[in-house]
């Protein structure tokens, strides 16, 4: 998000140093602003669950070992009511947020959670990825 508020061709004139600093300020203003869009602590959780979009209720998934037509579906709706930003991704900032007010999530917990599901290394949790993940916990 804050990337694209500032290219190249905007930092230009300001010599590397200030220009990596400047990249580096736009960086840290994009996940402030990025922070601003969740919903408040425990919104969520005072909230129906967010419906299945059609995109993703049609979605048909692999999974390591066989789930049923329930399972599969809890395992979407589950995805769908951490990605508040609808963005068909779970990033950190998501789960954590996701889990206030229920008891929180500790940081080991959290990372684990993502070396364990984020197999592309990408720093966002896929649907597949996290349908993967789920499947081998049942």
């Amino acid at each position: 998000v804050a990337a694209s508020l500032a290219g190249p061709r905007e930092l230009q004139g300001f010599g590397a140093p200030a220009a990596a600093a400047m990249a580096a300020l736009l960086h840290c203003l994009g996940a402030t602003l990025a922070m601003l869009v969740l919903p408040p602590a425990g919104a969520q959780s005072q909230s129906a669950p967010t419906p299945i979009p059609p995109h993703i209720a049609q979605m048909v998934l692999s999974t390591p070992k066989p789930v049923s037509e329930g399972q599969m579906t809890e395992f979407k709706q589950d995805f769908v009511d951490v990605d508040f930003n609808y963005d068909n991704v779970m990033d950190a900032q998501e789960v954590r947020a996701h889990f206030t007010g229920k008891g929180g999530i500790s940081n080991l917990e959290l990372y684990q959670f993502f070396l364990d599901s984020d197999k592309d290394m990408s720093g966002t949790i896929s649907l597949q990825e996290y349908v993967d993940y789920a499947a081998m916990l049942n």
